[in-house]
């Protein structure tokens, strides 16, 4: 295969549209239908709180980092069915049995976010913009390296 800018312009966007269609229909699904999805707003009952504890050890086991993780768990019914979710983000001083309003989205209802929560400075497209460019190019990188492996195995040519 010859390699021509062209040919690596083709490549990148063709690798960089099939990255994007992984992470939005893969990878963050949920993030990006709560996101740009219609969404509908009911109540939801807080049923547990939780802490997972998160040890880093660097150094040979010399310095340790520990932090606690906080999330809620809530339960919501849509159309007399019971779903359940959790979140990482929420505002302090809520506790278990409390009622709180979520935004599920209308066509997923397992995807939900507490109402009016701005998790994300950014949107998804920005969130996500530097791996998938990173993910593109290095798919790119591994095309040409398969078929310059080709190329060089049918020439006869051997390393």
């Amino acid at each position: 295969m010859i390699k021509s800018t062209k040919n690596y312009i083709i490549i990148f966007l063709i690798s960089f549209a099939l990255t994007w269609l992984c992470t939005i229909f893969y990878f963050d699904k949920n993030e990006f239908d709560i996101e740009f999805r219609e969404t509908k707003i009911t109540t939801a009952k807080i049923f547990n709180f939780g802490t997972s504890e998160v040890v880093e050890e660097f150094d040979d086991g010399r310095n340790v980092n520990a932090y606690n993780v906080d999330y809620i768990e809530y339960s919501y019914l849509v159309d007399g069915k019971n779903y359940k979710y959790g979140s990482e983000h929420f505002q302090q001083g809520l506790s278990i049995g409390d009622k709180i309003e979520i935004e599920y989205v209308k066509n997923n209802p397992t995807s939900s976010k507490l109402k009016d929560l701005k998790r994300n400075k950014f949107n998804f497209f920005t969130r996500n913009l530097m791996m998938v460019s990173i993910c593109s190019f290095l798919i790119m990188l591994g095309v040409f390296y398969i078929f310059d492996r080709f190329n060089n195995k049918d020439s006869g040519w051997r390393h």
